[in-house]
């Protein structure tokens, strides 16, 4: 320990001159503070206090590693306001940097220790190291400064300048470290910061900024992530995290070196996105590396959701890195958030810079990813230029420049996106796709110029435009198809009908669809087209498209309007009186058989049109009385039950009885009706014997049960008809034939099986699962023997599994 005398030769003044000096150094006594001293004690450092320096009782060890021992120790003693005082020591050596912080107590005792060790960048991996750090600020008017403690970032710096994070302040009042706002700029440059006020942009003006231009990189603190600040999102927020006006906190931000930004667009509060306890800052600095701008806020933008602020830049700033810090705020809440919502920038390129900037995205490279940035910038002759070059640049050139214009207004973009569109590069294409339904009415303009010019007959091209025009801008489709019907392309017809279907479905279109079923102008070929993309929405589109049916109706009675008319005029039925006159006249008095079987295929009411249905079974053609049967396969159709019945004893068609069949099987229940099915189990034509039993086994006529059975047993019985005899029983849950479907399903075990024996085998399979008797494993065991074959196995299992069964019923 060094002796009192060593002490007494050392000046006071140069100790309190805030300036380190060599080991040792002594703090005065202060208000209500005892007096300290800092010497070295052997191999390491150590502090004592007493009531006036020197002090040498009781000292207490700072602990300096073993590395720094017998190196050069400094003290610098810190007026801390209030009359106090305490001590940082340094120690330093090549990489090697310690500290230590001391203060004398309040009352008699042993000294304060508030930080003792190593500092710098200490633990991590190169790019992502942290440690502690210890600040000391430059002197204040009085004197005095400010000690702090916390951690350093190497991620983390206010462009280059010594940035200290979650920064703890040494309070005069009790010695103690305590969690502190700091302003990471100092005085000086605060002082010299060049003023400027932020002027409120007109909510009407467009945006000349350009987004993601800027790129935030870290944070001194954040709700969130900082990145929200850049990402053209004025949805998004940034928020310090320390409470208070955040003063001190930043957002450090990459910006291209090259770029020389002569204005920003602030916007503060979003429009919509709640932020219950944000706040706006009054005053914020502006930072590169060398400059800083104080920029002051008009109003407190937080009572103006969405506003935008412009801040000029005169002499533009130029730097690879700016920085956004806080100041003052609108607020003293100490729960306030001061939030910014979105920061990008405005910027000047000469006319002369294009070209070269434009040339410079050949390859997509690095060299491209730089001038991207500057384009981005330079608004709208930088869009322009990049939209011109598009078609010469190479595939890499034009993947940037599609980034590049997707900061564009879609104005400028969307026939650009067109045109990667129908390129050949399908990532390219994508990346249109995504952004042309962004771009509503201009995407519509630029896709239908494009279909206007594109060749008819290309099959690659032509679908992708009507497709994409169609989700982008369905009101300008309905206008852009209409004019390419052509009678004679009946592909394109049906590309365009589609589409317009589609179209017609949404809000947007519908002004446009009444607008064409209403213009004497729209052609003959595109409003018959119209009319049958509406399908079942054409009543929703009442009158014009009643008023359409009939205008075209009686300027053309030709075979082909009266057929392609039919869907039209059925769905308008039920709500026009002309549209159900003529759709009546279609199914029973059209000269064409064509038009009249058509016609009856789209009856969904049977009992609206009773006599044109019943007169239509009694038709000469044999197709319109198949498609009047087929119209009457409901059990709304009951009231021709009986003409039904006479039908199916006395068409001579095969092909209309086994129609009946199928019809009659969707009737009520009626022993009138179950009669000619039965009888028609004798029929002639294996088809309709067919059919009737299926109809007879739906309407669960469990009296033809030994009809069907005898059907199943005779053997020169036609296969199909044998097996749908064997499912029908299984239906009418016939357990008499339990045994006969048995024998028939123990056939499916012989791989040698013929297919007529395999058909009737897997449908007695069926029909025993649908059955499940008690010993339905004990019929289907030889099935799933092993020797049987695979098919076997399946249609044992599937049976053991079915889930409709006459025990669940």
């Amino acid at each position: 320990m060094l002796s009192a005398s060593f002490f007494s030769g050392l000046s006071l003044a140069s100790s309190l001159a805030g300036a380190e000096a060599p080991l040792p150094v002594q703090a005065p006594p202060g208000t209500g503070q005892q007096a300290l001293s800092v010497f070295v004690s052997g191999q390491d450092i150590a502090a004592a206090s007493c009531a006036a320096a020197p002090c040498t009782a009781a000292p207490v060890a700072l602990g300096l590693p073993a590395s720094l021992r017998g190196r050069p120790a400094r003290g610098d003693v810190v007026s801390l306001g209030s009359g106090r005082r305490a001590v940082v020591v340094t120690v330093a050596s090549g990489p090697q940097t310690w500290k230590a912080v001391v203060a004398a107590p309040l009352v008699p005792g042993a000294p304060k220790v508030l930080f003792a060790g190593l500092v710098g960048l200490l633990q991590g991996q190169e790019g992502t190291r942290s440690g502690p750090m210890v600040q000391v600020s430059e002197p204040a008017a009085d004197g005095t400064r400010r000690v702090l403690v916390g951690e350093e970032h190497e991620a983390v710096s206010l462009c280059g300048r010594p940035t200290i994070l979650a920064p703890q302040l040494l309070s005069p009042a009790d010695l103690e470290l305590h969690a502190a706002k700091v302003q990471r700029l100092s005085v000086a440059e605060r002082d010299a910061a060049r003023a400027v006020t932020a002027v409120r942009i007109p909510d009407e003006e467009p945006s000349h900024a350009a987004r993601s231009v800027l790129g935030a990189l870290a944070a001194s603190s954040a709700r969130g992530a900082p990145q929200a600040l850049t990402d053209g999102d004025p949805e998004t927020v940034w928020s310090e995290n320390v409470g208070g006006d955040g003063k001190g906190e930043f957002v450090t931000l990459h910006a291209p070196a090259e770029l020389p930004i002569s204005g920003l667009e602030l916007t503060i509060r979003p429009k919509l996105a709640p932020l219950p306890e944000g706040a706006a800052p009054e005053r914020l600095f502006i930072a590169g590396p060398r400059e800083v701008v104080a920029v002051t806020l008009p109003e407190d933008a937080w009572k103006s959701p969405g506003a935008r602020y412009r801040v000029t830049l005169s002499p533009p700033l130029q730097s690879g890195c700016m920085a956004l810090v806080l100041d003052t705020a609108f607020t003293q809440s100490k729960t306030a958030q001061v939030s910014v919502a979105e920061l990008s920038v405005l910027s000047e390129l000469s006319a002369s810079q294009l070209p070269e900037l434009v040339a410079a995205l050949a390859g997509g490279g690095q060299r491209a990813e730089a001038s991207k940035s500057l384009l981005i910038a330079g608004g709208a002759p930088a869009f322009a230029a990049v939209a011109q070059a598009f078609d010469s640049l190479d595939e890499g050139g034009k993947r940037v420049a599609l980034t590049v214009l997707d900061q564009a207004p879609c104005e400028q973009s969307a026939p650009v996106y067109v045109a990667a569109l129908t390129g050949k590069i399908e990532a390219q294409a994508r990346h249109a796709q995504s952004r042309l339904g962004r771009c509503g009415s201009a995407g519509g303009e630029a896709l239908a110029q494009a279909l206007t010019k594109a060749d008819k007959t290309d099959k690659r091209v032509l679908p992708l435009l009507v497709s994409q025009l169609t989700l982008t801008d369905p009101a300008r489709a309905v206008t852009a198809y209409l004019p390419l019907m052509d009678e004679k392309t009946v592909l394109r017809r049906r590309l365009l009908r589609t589409a317009l279907a589609q179209a017609a479905r949404t809000a947007p279109a519908e002004k446009a669809v009444r607008a064409a079923l209403a213009d004497p102008a729209t052609s003959a070929v595109a409003l018959v087209d119209l009319l049958r993309a509406l399908g079942d929405q054409a009543p929703r589109y009442q009158p014009e498209s009643g008023q359409a049916l009939q205008r075209i109706a009686k300027t053309s009675a030709e075979f082909r309007t009266r057929f392609l008319l039919l869907g039209p005029a059925a769905a308008l039925s039920s709500r026009d009186a002309s549209a159900e006159a003529a759709f009546r006249k279609s199914l029973s008095a059209d000269p064409s058989p064509h038009v009249r079987a058509a016609a009856l295929a789209l009856v969904r009411e049977p009992k609206r049109f009773q006599g044109e249905l019943l007169k239509a079974l009694e038709d000469g053609d044999v197709r319109v009385r198949e498609a009047a049967v087929q119209a009457l396969g409901s059990p709304d159709a009951a009231f021709a039950g009986t003409a039904l019945g006479a039908r199916l004893e006395k068409d001579e068609w095969p092909l209309v009885r086994a129609a009946v069949a199928d019809a009659l099987a969707k009737h009520p229940a009626s022993a009138a009706l179950d009669e000619p099915l039965t009888s028609a189990l004798g029929d002639d034509s294996s088809l309709v014997r067919a059919r009737s039993v299926r109809a007879l086994g739906e309407r669960r006529v469990t009296s033809a049960a030994g009809r069907i059975r005898d059907r199943l047993e005779d053997a020169d019985e036609w296969p199909e008809v044998r097996a749908e005899a064997a499912r029908s029983l299984g239906v009418l849950c016939d357990d008499d034939s339990a045994d006969i479907l048995a024998a028939f399903a123990k056939k499916l075990t012989d791989p040698m099986a013929s297919p007529d024996a395999q058909l009737i085998g897997a449908a007695s399979v069926q029909a025993l699962g649908r059955l499940a008797q008690p010993q339905l494993a004990k019929q289907l065991a030889p099935l799933l023997d092993k020797k049987a074959p695979p098919q076997a196995h399946r249609a044992a299992a599937t049976a053991l599994q079915a889930r409709v069964t006459c025990r669940k019923r």
